[in-house]
């Protein structure tokens, strides 16, 4: 490694939400010439510390150096002047755009008011040749493919000469041979002394390219150390940093007849020849990175999206349901991970979203009675704990915890026999973590059979039965149960450790 200088201080930044610290104080050096990893579980606050040096905030507190000078990056813009770019996972590529205008974007080419074309296209050519791509930059972005599209973006990033390069998991669309590809470009931008940020959950990735590694827990710096001077158990302990907590006391658990069963599932290109079974009263937990196919599979089995082969049965009876409507009447019901997009109408009222699953139910000749479903409603909301318990409020004036309740409460009305949760708990306040913890071992407690999809390792190791990892599409076994632990398990959703049949 070639280190030319610091290109990157940060002291002492923190970052407040509504009541959530989530950076806390945290110092961050970047040397030029260097590649450092930033690692961290989910909600250890490296997205958030990351948008800040890009500038997404304008009311973070601490002092930014770039180049040894102060700076005081309140916008993107301020960010990019002073020589910062950074990757999203989430490309943001415009697709009916060509390659070279959303290379150039924002600084096209012109004469007055005219575009120099030739200009253009000759300077998304230089663009492209220093990630290895060689395709015509008249192309539109859509009919490229994904990797490509990928390439294309930091192509765009390197156009704008930046110093200092935040790439946050730029290898989740990439094959093997593209990352191996991308590792290459990494290398030689380092080389000619770009300092860059790579965020991964994907251990033996930062093994093979960083230098260095950051690790954050709880919002707060745990450590810095040479790649050279660390073992993945040590990363992974770092980032656990603690046993299971006493909230996760080990329930009695008496599991009943097999419920649910899936045998040789596949969506291609999601997840393969995928088998399990769950039992009433059970919590299945699958453990895997970004990208592992986990929500996926959820949601195919839930008839969200389709299935290209394999079969279901629940309690013994083959079902194939053909979209959610059908899987709800079936016994299904999906917790989405994402609750403001895709699980509640946050301008409705809590009333509204509770019931809005069970509206069939309220109906006599195709009119619709309210009130059939208000006892239930209600009855949530007090299990729940829902704050405040009035029906009538907009959802979206609920803190996140309560919001994410609500949805919770919204698929408990349907009354499923399997109920799938994705992520149950991000996002929320520790209060409201208690309580949707509670309410889940209730539920198993009851005959529910739950498969519980978790990136949170002590929620995974704390409630689950059985835990099994999938990696890159393929349930690849079980995590024994004499290894139960956090460690134990991000290792084996990194490929590392020995598995027992599912």
């Amino acid at each position: 490694m070639a280190e030319i200088g610091v290109a990157l201080q940060v002291l002492g930044v923190s970052k407040r939400y509504p009541g959530t610290l989530a950076v806390d104080g945290v110092d961050f050096t970047v040397n030029a010439g260097e590649v450092h990893a930033l690692i961290g579980e989910n909600g250890a606050g490296k997205s958030t510390l990351t948008k800040m040096i890009a500038g997404a905030f304008d009311d973070y507190t601490g002092r930014i150096l770039v180049g040894g000078k102060e700076v005081a990056l309140h916008s993107p813009a301020a960010a990019k002047a002073n020589g910062i770019q950074m990757i999203h996972q989430e490309l943001s590529l415009a697709p009916a755009l060509s390659i070279a205008e959303n290379v150039l974007a924002g600084r096209l080419p012109a004469r007055g008011p005219f575009l120099r074309r030739k200009a253009l296209l000759a300077e998304a050519r230089r663009c492209l040749a220093r990630v290895g791509l060689a395709l015509d930059p008249e192309t539109p972005v859509e009919e490229i493919s994904q990797h490509e599209a990928q390439l294309v973006e930091i192509a765009k990033a390197l156009g704008n000469n930046p110093c200092i390069l935040v790439m946050d998991e730029p290898t989740s669309a990439l094959g093997r041979d593209e990352v191996e590809r991308l590792f290459e470009i990494i290398r030689n931008l380092r080389r000619q002394g770009l300092a860059i940020i790579y965020i991964s959950h994907h251990l033996p990735e930062i093994f093979e390219v960083a230098d260095r590694v950051t690790v954050l827990r709880d919002g707060k710096k745990v450590a810095t150390r040479r790649m050279s001077e660390v073992t993945p158990a040590e990363l992974v302990e770092m980032m656990v940093g603690r046993a299971v907590s006493d909230l996760y006391a080990r329930r009695e658990t008496r599991p009943g007849a097999e419920k649910l069963r899936v045998e040789n599932l596949s969506r291609y290109g999601f997840f393969h020849d995928v088998s399990f079974a769950v039992r009433e009263g059970e919590i299945l937990g699958i453990c895997g990175l970004s990208g592992a196919g986990r929500s996926e599979l959820a949601r195919s089995i839930c008839g969200i999206d389709p299935i290209d082969a394999g079969s279901i049965s629940l309690g013994g009876r083959p079902v194939t349901p053909r979209c959610y409507r059908e899987a709800i009447r079936a016994g299904f019901a999906y917790l989405t991970e994402d609750r403001k997009t895709q699980g509640l109408a946050l301008r409705l009222d809590v009333a509204e979203n509770i019931l809005s699953a069970i509206i069939p139910r309220q109906c006599t000749a195709g009119l619709y009675f309210r009130g059939r479903g208000w006892g239930l409603m209600a009855d949530l909301i007090d299990t729940l704990q829902v704050h405040p318990p009035d029906p009538s409020r907009p959802t979206r004036n609920l803190s996140g915890g309560n919001q994410q309740k609500v949805l919770l409460a919204k698929w408990l009305a349907t009354g499923p026999k399997v109920l799938f949760l994705d992520e149950p708990t991000r996002g929320v306040d520790v209060g409201a973590k208690v309580m949707i913890h509670k309410a889940i071992a209730a539920l198993a407690d009851m005959g529910k059979s739950i498969v519980l999809i978790s990136s949170d390792l002590p929620e995974l190791v704390g409630l689950a039965d059985r835990i099994v990892i999938m990696r890159k599409g393929h349930l690849i076994g079980r995590l024994p149960d004499d290894q139960r632990s956090e460690s134990a398990a991000l290792l084996a959703a990194n490929g590392e450790g020995e598995l027992a049949p599912v």
